[in-house]
């Protein structure tokens, strides 16, 4: 699991002084690639061993200006060739949920263009992530 720490910044507002909800994706992605840069020793985009295919959020409160807050990212399941990373954008003083939410990778080798079952040698650096 890891934190990353997320700024708000005035252009993910909406009219109405709240994160507009197209930005919650967007935050979720710094955690994955938070992730990524902490973990797996990316040295080039071609290295990010995945595709993301699927999203799902669940807004449970408006995040407002001024509100420090995180992303919590990790692993909670993993298929042949798929894994599943489930998220929390919370505060970061208080950890009230804003929004939770689960994206769906699958293990992509982007300098053959081509899905593969998930490697034994990363499967079991998933299995450690796991929580």
């Amino acid at each position: 699991m890891i934190i990353t720490p997320i700024q708000v910044r005035f252009n993910d507002m909406d009219p109405m002084r709240r994160v507009n909800n197209s930005t919650y994706g967007s935050y979720l992605e710094l955690g994955r690639l938070d992730f990524c840069q902490r973990y797996l020793k990316i040295e080039e985009l071609e290295d990010i061993p995945f595709v993301l295919v699927r999203v799902e959020m669940d807004l449970r409160a408006s995040l407002r200006p001024g509100t420090e807050v995180n992303v919590k990212t990790w692993v909670s399941a993993i298929g042949t060739s798929s894994w599943e990373f489930s998220a929390h954008i919370l505060g970061a003083s208080d950890g009230k949920i804003y929004v939770e939410a689960k994206t769906v990778q699958v293990y992509f080798d982007y300098r053959k263009d081509c899905t593969r079952p998930i490697p034994d040698e990363f499967r079991a650096f998933l299995e450690k992530e796991m929580n």
